[in-house]
């Protein structure tokens, strides 16, 4: 009868031990998938506020660019406008208490439609397409409080407390200088600022 050599069998001991370090490193991934996936989340909503924030910013910096020189009367532009902030104001209108949607607002210098209707500031002359807000957030809320208060836009977390939610708002506003957003920590309210108060800042503003 055929016998095995002596040595048979030495191989299947360092083959065991690579199994068996596989196993360990397996599970340990599986324990630490929560931490993979908590920066996945932070890196996105950095990402995507920041990409967010340029394009609003660069479609209201755009429309009041181009009709600086127009003489608009704001007061009859949109059912929100208010006379003692935004007449003869060539920025995008608000309302005055709770601001308005991004998505919402309107440009005071593009000519109305047949309608009579003044057409969107994401579908007027200047089109571009408004994302949706990063997912587990609100949407994009602006107001314009006139040169005194200032004027800016503002997103919180649907859910408020998220740390992955928080260290991405943290590097977001890393981006920026401090005269050009604000942060709260603990209300997770990440403010933008389109243009700066002369005066006392606007409460929504405020984060």
């Amino acid at each position: 009868m055929p016998r095995f050599h002596s040595t048979a069998g030495i191989a299947i001991g360092p083959i065991l031990f690579v199994i068996a370090l596989l196993g360990i490193l397996a599970m340990a991934m599986a324990a630490g998938s929560g931490g993979f996936g908590s920066a996945g989340v932070a890196d996105r909503v950095t990402a995507d506020i920041v990409s967010q924030v340029n394009l609003i910013r660069g479609q209201i910096n755009g429309c009041q660019l181009q009709y600086i020189t127009t003489a608009v009367d704001n007061s009859t532009a949109a059912p929100w406008a208010s006379v003692t902030a935004c007449a003869y104001d060539h920025w995008p209108c608000s309302d005055q208490t709770n601001g308005t949607a991004v998505i919402n607002l309107t440009c005071p210098g593009d000519p109305l439609t047949s309608g009579s209707q003044q057409p969107n500031l994401w579908t007027g002359p200047r089109a571009a397409l408004l994302p949706q807000p990063t997912q587990g957030f609100n949407a994009w809320t602006y107001i314009n409080a006139g040169d005194t208060h200032g004027r800016c836009i503002w997103t919180t977390p649907v859910s408020v407390g998220g740390t992955s939610n928080g260290q991405g708002l943290a590097r977001a506003a890393a981006k920026f200088s401090s005269q050009e957003s604000a942060y709260n920590a603990t209300t997770q309210k990440f403010v933008v600022f389109i243009t700066l108060p002369s005066g006392s800042t606007n409460t929504n503003c405020v984060p």
